[in-house]
C-alpha cells in the first residue's frame, strides 16, 4: 500500500542517464556527479548497484525528491528561397512554458531482517528526466512537438548477499508501469501534394496528440561489489533485460469534426540495456574513513531506438490514416563520472562534489525537442548532515549541454503527412524540415532527501531510557556491544572485519 500510494505522485518521465534521462537519481549521487555505482551507501543501491545493497546493515528508509529547472529553446531558421511566397519568413525563438519540473520521487526501504549476510530492498521511483513540456500549439516548433506528458513508475524488489565484508552480489526485479504517454505535434491532413512550411491553424494542419499507455512491462538489474583491499572497492551493474513496451491508445486532434472513425494507435518502444562499472579509493586511518574518490563509466544501448513507428488505424475526412514514422536513429551513449565524499565531521557532516561527461544519443541532423540528448557535462556538489539515525542530504547539479544549429538541407525531422505521405505524394520532396534552426538547453537540478537509520535511531533512544523511580538505565549492559554504527557508511561495522585486509 505504501508503494502504491507513493506511485501516485511519481514524476511524468520516461526511461539510465543519456537518451531520455539526465544524470542522476538520488541526492547523494547528484552531489557526486553521478559517480555512485561503487560507493552507493543508501537504499538507492536498488537502482545503482544491487550488489552494493549488501553493505547496508539494519533497516533504512530513504525519501529523495528532485526538482529540475530546464531551459530548452528552439529558434527556427528563416525559410529558404525554395519556398516561393513563404521564402524569407522568420520565426521567434520558443521555449517550453514549463521551466520547472517538480515531481521527481525516489522512495526506498532496505533491511537485513537480522540476517548476517543478506539484505533486501523495495522501492518506487521514476527515471530521472523532464517529462512535461508545453510549446505553442501552432508555434514554429509545432511540426516537431507541441506538448509531452509521460508518467512512468519502476516498482522494485531487491535481494543481495555478501561474503564477509569483501564481496556482494544482488539483483533488482522491476515492474515497469508506463501509466501515460501523451505526445503532441502538428500534422498536415491535406489531400494535395503542396507542402505548407508555415504552421497555420486555419489550414489543413491540425494538432494531433497520441494518448498511450502500457501497464505490463518489466526488467531486471544485477550488480556486483568487491573490496579486494581495505582502501579499494570495485563495482559493476547492468540492466540485463531491455524494457520492451507496447504502448497503445488513441489519437486526439484539435479539429474533431475531421475524424471519421476513432483513431487507434500503437507504439512499440524499447528502453535499452546498460552496463556501469567503477573503482573507488577509500582513505582511512585508524579505522575511520576520511574521504573517498570514485571513477566510473557507463554504456547505454540507445541505438535500439531507430524511430517512433506509430501504427495507426482510423480515418480523417474519410481517408485512411497512414502510419507515422518519427525518425530518430539514436546512437549508444558513453558517460564518464568522477566524484567523492569528504567526512568533515565524522558521523555528522559530509561534503561531496563531482562531475561527469556524456556523449549524445541524438545525431545532429535528427536533433529534437522531446529528449534533446546532445553531448553534455555537469558539475555537482552537496552535503549530508545529521545524527542519531536521522540524516538529511542535499545535492545540486548544473548540466551544460551542447548547442546545435541545423540547416534545412541537413535536417531530417520532417512534418508528418498521414493522408498524403512524403515523398511519394509530395512531388518527390522529402517533406517540410521541422528541425531546421538552433537548439540550446541547460539544466539545474536540486535534490533533497531524508534517510532514517533505525538501528542507530532506536539504539540511541533506548540508551536514554530509565526505569520509573530509579536512576539506573532501563536496559543495563550485560555484555559489551559487538558492533558500532558508522553513519558515514550507513552500515554496522563488526570489530575485526578489517583483519581480512591485513
Amino acid at each position: 500500500m505504501l508503494m502504491s500510494g507513493l506511485a501516485a505522485a511519481l514524476v511524468p518521465t520516461i526511461a539510465a542517464a543519456g537518451g531520455f534521462e539526465i544524470p542522476d537519481a538520488g541526492a547523494r549521487a547528484l552531489g557526486r556527479g553521478g559517480a555512485n555505482v561503487v560507493g552507493v551507501s543508501d537504499p538507492t543501491a536498488i537502482h545503482y548497484n544491487p550488489g552494493a545493497l549488501a553493505k547496508l546493515r539494519g533497516t533504512h528508509f530513504l525519501y529523495n525528491h528532485s526538482l529540475i529547472w530546464h531551459d530548452t529553446r528552439f529558434a527556427r531558421a528563416p525559410l529558404s528561397d525554395g519556398w516561393g511566397a513563404d521564402a524569407g519568413t522568420t520565426f521567434e525563438e520558443v521555449r517550453s512554458d514549463r521551466s520547472l519540473f517538480p515531481l521527481g520521487l525516489f522512495a526506498a526501504l532496505s533491511t537485513d531482517f537480522g540476517l548476517e549476510n543478506w539484505t533486501f530492498g523495495a522501492g518506487v521511483y521514476g527515471p530521472h528526466a523532464v517529462g512535461r513540456l508545453e510549446y505553442p500549439a501552432y508555434g514554429p516548433q509545432s511540426f516537431m512537438l507541441t506538448d509531452m506528458n509521460v508518467l512512468m513508475a519502476n516498482y522494485s524488489l531487491s535481494a543481495a548477499w555478501k561474503l564477509r565484508d569483501v564481496f556482494g552480489v544482488g539483483i533488482t526485479a522491476q515492474y515497469v508501469d508506463l501509466i501515460a504517454l501523451d505526445y503532441g505535434l502538428v500534422i498536415d491532413s491535406g489531400f494535395t501534394s503542396n507542402l505548407s512550411p508555415v504552421p497555420d491553424e486555419n489550414s489543413t494542419q491540425l494538432t494531433s496528440t497520441l494518448k498511450l499507455k502500457d501497464r505490463t512491462s518489466g526488467t531486471a538489474i544485477v550488480g556486483l561489489w568487491y573490496r579486494p583491499h581495505r582502501r579499494v572497492e570495485l563495482g559493476l551493474a547492468s540492466r540485463v533485460v531491455p524494457v520492451f513496451l507496447k504502448a497503445e491508445g488513441t489519437m486526439e486532434v484539435d479539429k474533431p469534426t475531421l475524424v471519421t472513425d476513432d483513431i487507434r494507435v500503437t507504439l512499440p518502444l524499447t528502453l535499452p540495456a546498460y552496463v556501469r562499472g567503477g573503482v573507488r579509493y577509500i582513505h582511512e586511518t585508524k579505522g575511520r574513513e576520511w574521504f573517498d574518490l570514485e571513477l566510473m563509466a557507463q554504456w547505454e544501448n540507445w541505438s535500439v531506438i531507430d524511430a517512433y513507428d506509430v501504427q495507426v488505424e482510423g480515418r480523417i475526412s474519410g481517408q485512411e490514416v497512414e502510419d507515422l514514422h518519427l525518425a530518430k536513429h539514436w546512437k549508444d551513449t558513453v558517460s564518464v563520472r568522477l566524484g567523492g565524499d569528504v567526512h568533515v565531521i565524522p558521523k555528522h557532516l559530509t561534503l561531496r562534489a563531482g562531475g561527469y561527461w556524456e556523449s549524445g544519443a541524438t545525431p545532429k541532423n535528427y536533433s529534437h525537442l522531446d529528449f534533446p540528448s546532445f553531448m553534455r557535462g555537469g558539475v555537482g556538489a552537496g552535503l549530508t548532515a545529521g545524527g542519531r539515525g536521522i540524516y538529511g542530504t542535499v545535492g545540486f547539479l548544473h548540466v551544460f549541454q551542447q548547442s546545435r544549429e541545423v540547416t534545412e538541407l541537413y535536417g531530417k525531422v520532417l512534418q508528418q503527412r498521414p493522408i498524403r505521405p512524403c515523398p511519394d505524394d509530395c512531388d518527390g520532396l522529402s517533406g517540410v524540415p521541422a528541425n531546421a534552426g538552433r537548439f540550446s538547453s541547460r539544466y539545474e537540478i536540486l535534490n533533497v532527501g531524508i534517510e532514517l537509520r533505525f538501528a542507530e535511531l532506536l539504539g540511541k533512544r533506548r540508551s536514554r531510557g530509565h526505569r520509573p523511580g530509579s536512576d539506573a538505565p532501563a536496559n543495563p549492559p550485560t555484555a559489551p556491544d559487538v558492533s558500532t554504527f558508522d553513519p558515514a557508511q550507513g552500515s554496522e561495522v563488526e570489530p575485526g572485519d578489517d583483519d581480512i585486509f591485513e
